[in-house]
């Protein structure tokens, strides 16, 4: 057990100190969950494991670069101490968001894995069973992102939960604050140093002791280089308005509610039946279109998830009823043509075209985004 501990804490060392090798040995493990379909028996499961296992591996290598950027102090950022804190609304306050985060981790990775489960469950249990497995995804999905929304500063839930991280902007943050002259120092040597308030000896920051709420110091700003020296108002108009309205609200419920309705459509109407694929068409835009409405009151993430989603309703032209009556002869001529015809790309048409109708059953489900 203890070498066990003692690899864990080597390899955690070795991600926050290479983000870019790590994201190389990503990239290549979910390719070869590509070249392995179709070559092996049963290798639809296996390449689906295989791709689960390396977006799993992503989630718990980017927790660890995160980790490590969260420990590490910068001039301008000091760390918050929390749990130093007596303040019982503080204390409410730590656990609440991180009891949301946790939440969070495990909705990323149900929908990581949901796929492999959907396959898994109708290799074994048959087709009820595979509905039997979804349905119960789905509505710990949206239990889940509907308690995130009620409990949460987050107004707007992205696909995944949890957003992989943008490790280039990491790296070069990092480069940047050195060559600044930012030194970056370990937190480990920090908290040596801190007094009985939690926050250090040369802190920039104090708590009030009543409401718990922690203020910065005047000479706890950051360095003027990086001050903007504009007024409060002007930024709060440009991040959105702090009161979120209740139409942008009524929006993602809605949206977060679509799955479960498709579910029920299917169930009534048939699986690749016009009722259902348009019953779920017209909520995605529905709310699209309420969003929409009150754009000037969305802020950046809003409007980053909202367009997005307005991206993702050309999915529709490959999910039944469509694809079967529409889209599939079309896309079929198109990659047979090129797969034909143009020397180099024939390597990438022909099993794309071989694949598609497996992948348009499995992947394009209306819930999937």
């Amino acid at each position: 057990m203890e070498n066990l501990k003692t690899m864990l804490k080597s390899y955690e060392k070795w991600v926050a100190a290479n983000p870019e090798t790590v994201c190389d040995v990503e990239t290549t493990t979910k390719w070869i969950s590509y070249f392995i379909a179709g070559r092996i028996s049963d290798s639809n499961v296996v390449s689906e494991l295989v791709y689960t296992l390396s977006n799993i591996l992503v989630l718990y290598n980017d927790r660890i670069i995160d980790k490590s950027q969260q420990s590490k102090l910068i001039s301008d950022l000091q760390p918050v101490n929390l749990e130093a804190s007596t303040s019982a609304f503080a204390q409410r306050n730590n656990k609440k968001a991180k009891y949301i985060y946790r939440l969070k981790v495990m909705l990323t990775t149900l929908e990581y894995c949901e796929v492999f489960i959907e396959i898994s469950a109708k290799r074994i249990f048959g087709n009820k069973g595979k509905w039997l497995f979804i349905t119960l995804v789905q509505f710990a999905k949206a239990a889940g992102r509907f308690y995130i929304l009620k409990h949460s500063t987050q107004k707007i839930i992205t696909t995944p939960t949890l957003p992989a991280l943008n490790r280039r902007a990491i790296i070069k943050k990092q480069k940047n604050a050195l060559k600044n002259g930012l030194i970056i120092e370990e937190s480990i040597e920090k908290n040596g140093k801190l007094n009985s308030n939690g926050f250090g000896e040369s802190s920039s920051i104090f708590q009030l002791k009543r409401s718990g709420r922690v203020i910065r110091k005047v000479e706890g700003a950051p360095p003027i280089q990086y001050r903007d020296f504009k007024l409060a108002e002007e930024q709060k108009l440009e991040n959105g308005s702090n009161s979120v309205n209740f139409r942008l609200v009524q929006a993602e419920y809605l949206y977060i509610a679509k799955p479960l309705i498709h579910l029920a459509t299917m169930g009534l109407f048939g699986e690749k039946r016009w009722k259902q694929y348009v019953v779920s068409l017209a909520l995605d835009l529905a709310s699209i279109r309420m969003y929409h409405q009150h754009r000037q009151q969305m802020s950046k993430e809003q409007k980053l998830e909202l367009s997005r989603r307005c991206i993702n309703l050309v999915l529709y032209l490959v999910r039944s009823p469509f694809y079967e009556r529409i889209t599939q002869s079309r896309l079929d001529r198109m990659l047979g043509f090129v797969a034909d015809n143009v020397p180099l790309i024939k390597m990438i048409a022909g099993p794309l075209r071989e694949y598609l109708p497996y992948w348009q059953g499995t992947y394009f489900y209306l819930w999937s985004t």
